[in-house]
């Protein structure tokens, strides 16, 4: 009997309110990010309680004169990475002007040494800007995407603008711990045709902030959405919502 009521201690129910206004929330059965129809307030269930989660509607940069037909939900991670006490970088081809010459341009330095040098700056100025993307919305599993769209936004790095004002976004079944594991195997992902035995390293993944970001989409011939930020495709029988 005992050990019964010690079971039943582990269950323990959890209003779906936000703490925010109060005001109750709506949610699908494989929700882990709500959204408040009330005060607008993002709010991720993070295994234990709700809590505030930033939310943003990011503005088209292709296509700017169609409306978005709809909001997909991706994770956005900033992320300070070290490997065994020592600051790791994107591949090069990942930061803008890496090489861009400040002041006179023909010197003395080898290429290494500029390369060097540049590294120390950056490790210096502590800009260490590890931008993930990790999609977040429900699939059938039937249908794979035409690419890993993760990756891709990762890679691509879009400088994007957000509305003023709240979208409807569709559902986000990952919260921050499970789009966080996620985003590290994307990392390695990424970076494993650049750092050799990158595995067998000690990965160190520093959180600095977290938000979940809408990318607008639109419908741009039968049975196929384009994302209005980088034109990645997804087929609309792919989405469980649809």
């Amino acid at each position: 009997m005992a050990k019964q009521k010690q079971k039943m201690k582990l269950f323990r129910l959890l209003p779906l309110q936000c703490p925010g206004c109060g005001a109750p929330i709506t949610s699908g059965c494989s929700d882990m990010v709500y959204f408040c129809n009330n005060c607008g307030e993002g709010v991720e269930f993070n295994g234990k309680n709700l809590e505030i989660v930033k939310i943003y509607f990011a503005r088209p940069i292709q296509d700017k004169e169609k409306e978005p037909e709809l909001f997909l939900p991706f994770w956005s991670f900033h992320l300070d990475i070290t490997i065994k006490g020592k600051e790791a970088y994107l591949p090069l081809i990942f930061r803008a002007n890496f090489l861009k010459p400040e002041g006179q341009f023909f010197t003395d330095e080898t290429l290494i040494e500029k390369i060097i040098k540049k590294q120390k700056h950056y490790k210096k100025e502590k800009e260490l800007n590890f931008i993930i993307y990790v999609p977040s919305f429900p699939t059938t599993g039937t249908f794979a995407y035409s690419s890993n769209i993760g990756n891709e936004f990762t890679k691509a790095q879009p400088n994007l603008t957000f509305y003023d004002e709240n979208k409807k976004m569709e559902s986000c079944i990952y919260n921050s711990t499970d789009g966080l594991a996620i985003a590290e195997d994307e990392y390695i992902s990424l970076q494993s045709a650049v750092i050799p035995n990158l595995l067998a390293l000690d990965l160190s993944f520093d959180l600095k902030s977290k938000k979940v970001i809408g990318i607008p989409y639109i419908r741009k011939e039968k049975g196929v959405f384009y994302d209005q930020i980088i034109g990645e495709m997804i087929l609309a029988n792919a989405l469980k919502f649809r």
